[in-house]
């Protein structure tokens, strides 16, 4: 009978056991995930729901236009210094002349080290929102941008498109073609 055995290649190491590329890495906060959504909500274990998200282009027959809801969520990397510690998240929405829109989401918040944390552990946190009836006054370039402690830190573009307005169904004009 054989044992068996298994080969360790060192380049397998995992990312947490390699030192940092700078001390930036490991001292600053990161935007690990910022994007727009049908819909967004944080469950209580603190996963984050989207529901079609990802899309960055918005397809109005008309316009001004009105979109029934806008998701939007974030996903913070918060270093392990940084917990215990006040901070701000602000997330609007700015316009195709860089103008900010009527579209504007603000918390404090405070992240602790969860009781599995390790020491000096990074932390996850993460945000969402859904708001409805979001305005677009014309087509353009809009962009949804995150601050973190009045710092901007990602903004996400979203292009507003008028198309063509398709009318089906129509009755048949009297004496039309149909009558010649």
């Amino acid at each position: 009978m054989t044992k068996p055995t298994s080969a360790v290649d060192p380049s397998d190491a995992t990312d947490a056991a390699r030192a940092p590329a700078t001390p930036a890495a490991i001292t600053s906060t990161s935007v690990l995930a910022f994007f727009a959504a049908d819909h967004v909500s944080i469950a209580p274990d603190a996963k984050l729901y989207a529901n079609g998200g990802f899309f960055s282009l918005l397809r109005f027959p008309v316009f001004p236009a009105t979109l029934p809801t806008l998701g939007i969520a974030a996903v913070l990397e918060m270093p392990f210094q940084d917990s215990m510690r006040d901070h701000t998240i602000r997330i609007g929405l700015r316009g195709p002349e860089q103008e900010e829109r009527p579209v504007r989401v603000e918390a404090s918040f405070r992240t602790a080290p969860t009781i599995e944390a390790q020491y000096g552990e990074p932390q996850l946190v993460p945000f969402g929102v859904t708001i409805p009836n979001v305005e677009f006054p014309a087509p353009g370039v809009y962009h949804l941008v995150l601050w973190l402690d009045e710092v901007e830190k990602k903004s996400y573009r979203l292009r507003a498109v008028q198309i063509p307005m398709v009318i089906t169904g129509a009755a048949p004009v009297p004496g039309g073609l149909a009558g010649s």
